[in-house]
């Protein structure tokens, strides 16, 4: 396995072997050639878009034919602009579903410790540092979209290592200096216990094993969490395993929404139609664990 001069990636690189074996037949196809370093590569877990003038200019109007002109004036629009404008990132489609979910979560609690279940190009890590500057935030994910987040994050330069730690086992300490907390996916019983407020899942439960789910939920309960999740109401990986999100172990939390979630029906693309329907629905609920 390659080494590079970076205790924090060496640290993730050598959990890959094990979160290979939890792996559903769509990472074991999306990963199986995986630039392990280049942030730019295309990926099956969010993209890292440049900013070109007119292009951007074309991604504007059709964000804007899309999904409105209102989201673009939201304060958490203008912190993802000033942050990506630093780089010349482009705020695309992925970036803009994280904007909509803050501003939907901004009317809940203030959360003190939020755990993002399967995060990609560090869009829902960026946002969370920003709008939640007291919390610690647990990212639990496949090692190699770890190390990708974490590039990515660097590149932004808007947290510094010792601020970040990496979960080596289920027994591992937890420090209160730490803001970022990486967890490799199959580590994911460290998260027990942790007193969790807020657990968030964007378009990756779709992608799992079911049994890895199931897991997960009981994780989210057993911290007694909030839960926001937006996923395919159906979704057939490559062995023919079933992903059904009305079927999810939801158990007796309180759904306060559980519906098609309204800025995930269309997408758009910068060639001839432009502007596409998504082939299936895509739902989205916010749960309340006690």
């Amino acid at each position: 396995m390659k080494h590079v001069e970076n205790k924090i990636i060496n640290k993730i690189l050598s959990h890959i072997p094990n979160d290979d074996k939890i792996k559903s037949s769509h990472w074991k196809f999306h990963l199986k050639n995986k630039e392990l370093f280049n942030i730019y590569s295309k990926n099956e877990f969010g993209s890292f878009t440049r900013k070109f003038f007119y292009k951007s200019i074309i991604i504007y109007l059709l964000q804007i034919i899309i999904y409105g002109y209102k989201i673009t004036k939201s304060e958490i629009f203008k912190i993802y602009y000033e942050i990506y404008s630093k780089i010349d990132r482009q705020i695309d489609s992925d970036t803009l579903r994280h904007i909509f979910i803050f501003n939907l979560l901004k009317k809940y609690d203030d959360f003190k410790k939020i755990c993002i279940i399967g995060d990609g190009k560090a869009n829902f890590l960026i946002g969370a540092l920003s709008l939640y500057p007291n919390a610690q935030i647990f990212s639990i994910n496949l090692s190699e979209v770890l190390i990708d987040d974490y590039l990515v994050l660097k590149k932004h330069k808007i947290i510094d290592d010792d601020k970040i730690h990496v979960v080596e086992d289920i027994s591992d300490n937890l420090y209160n200096s730490s803001k970022i907390i990486f967890v490799p996916s199959y580590l994911k019983n460290f998260l027990f216990e942790k007193k969790i407020d807020l657990f968030v899942n964007i378009n990756s439960f779709q992608e799992m094993k079911n049994s890895e789910v199931t897991k997960y939920f009981d994780i989210i309960k057993n911290n007694k969490s909030l839960l926001y999740t937006s996923n395919r109401e159906y979704k057939k990986l490559y062995d023919g395993e079933e992903l059904i999100f009305d079927n999810y172990d939801w158990g007796n939390g309180l759904k306060i929404f559980y519906e098609e979630c309204p800025w995930a029906k269309y997408f758009y693309s910068t060639k001839p139609p432009f502007i596409h329907k998504y082939d299936g629905k895509i739902k989205h609920a916010l749960v309340r664990y006690n």
